[in-house]
């Protein structure tokens, strides 16, 4: 097998054109850990660059690495011992080797040695960039919390769906179902985009919320800028589309984006009919609420609350009364405990639960 890799040393780089150099270069990485003295910076991201070109690398020094303690290896690698850094070490390393100091000698030396590099090794590995890819589900009135491998912490509302895909040219979230907050790491060489329907939103370094409606895509940022695009048909004959920017928020703003039909109805475009929102802080935290597991309601029509409460709940919930569908309500409940809700709406606000059965409950008002 013949490959065309690079790796960067702290001098110059170095051509690897088959998988027998990368074999030497492992090995040659062992021999400079091996050493009384600590790596220097630039080593450690020497070594970070090297290990980061191709999984066989990884996987090579991981497999000579193993065998760090076979006398075989060692011979053949020419390894120096350090009698007064094997000293130093063996009380650090006593846990890792499970040897009794009496029978620490000269191969217990260089065994020492070699396992000390190889926790250092370890701590240097990179994470492969796909290690979180998958889908990640919420189930139905649940809020839940995932870390990316890049540092990024994705929230789940309810009976949401994403697809994680991260790979070396871009971190690529799909947005399936529901609603999802994300707090995005930093990292300008490596694009953040959430496809949504046939809409995309794209971020460095920002934190912001997509919530996916049957009829639109709903966009709130809290931090940092994001711009969002729709995906257009640039040929009729051919399936050939690209990304048209709709507009940037900045943080504190929000937009609503219709999904209009388009050429194919398979994949409803995106089309820019309301104006951007932009929201003060508190009403900012109390949209946001949801990801400490509450919803805060400031005099929003009794309809509207209902609705959101509903998202976390199987059980239907009716308003016959128009005039009561309207009235204001306010306060602060925990997602998913709606007799906490109903109990305020009877002491409260004067409202009778009906509950017609297990899954149906009917809202009027009080006599």
């Amino acid at each position: 097998m013949t490959s065309e890799t690079v790796i960067n040393s702290p001098d110059n780089v170095l051509p690897f054109d088959d998988f027998s150099s990368i074999q030497t270069q492992a090995r040659e990485w062992l021999i400079r850990l091996d050493r009384d003295t600590p790596p220097s910076a630039a080593e450690k991201e020497s070594l970070r660059q090297w290990l980061a070109q191709s999984s066989a690398h990884r996987r090579e020094l991981e497999r000579i690495s193993a065998f760090w303690d076979d006398a075989n290896i060692l011979n053949e690698l020419s390894t120096p011992v350090y009698d007064q850094a094997s000293n130093r070490w063996r009380e650090l390393l006593t846990p890792l080797t499970r040897l009794p100091t009496t029978v620490w000698g000269r191969s217990g030396a260089i065994a020492a040695s070699f396992a000390l590099a190889m926790v250092m090794v370890f701590a240097l590995l990179p994470a492969a960039n796909d290690s979180t890819n998958g889908i990640y589900v919420s189930a139905l009135g649940e809020v839940q919390e995932q870390k990316l491998v890049d540092g990024s912490i994705i929230k789940l509302n309810t009976d949401s769906q994403i697809q994680v895909e991260y790979s070396d040219g871009q971190r690529k979230i799909r947005l399936l179902r529901g609603e999802v907050h994300f707090d995005v790491a930093s990292n300008q060489d490596w694009p953040f985009q959430v496809y949504a329907g046939s809409g995309m939103v794209k971020a460095v370094g920002t934190a912001f919320s997509v919530r996916l409606h049957p009829d639109a895509v709903q966009v709130i940022v809290n931090e940092g800028q994001v711009d969002l695009s729709s995906a257009v048909q640039v040929e009729q004959a051919a399936p050939i589309t690209k990304m048209h920017k709709l507009a940037s928020l900045d943080s504190g703003q929000s937009l609503t984006v219709n999904r209009v039909q388009g050429s194919d109805p398979q994949q409803p475009q995106l089309q820019q009919l309301q104006p951007i929102t932009q929201i003060p802080a508190p009403e900012l935290e109390r949209k946001l609420a949801w990801r400490s597991g509450y919803l805060v309601f400031v005099g929003d029509p009794l309809i509207e609350v209902i609705a959101e409460m509903s998202r976390y709940t199987t059980i239907n919930i009716n308003i016959p009364d128009p005039a009561l569908q309207q009235l204001r309500v306010g306060g602060r409940f925990k997602v998913g405990e709606l007799d906490a809700m109903f109990d305020v709406l009877q002491t409260s606000f004067g409202i009778h639960v009906s509950h017609l059965d297990s899954q149906h409950i009917q809202l009027q008002s009080a006599p």
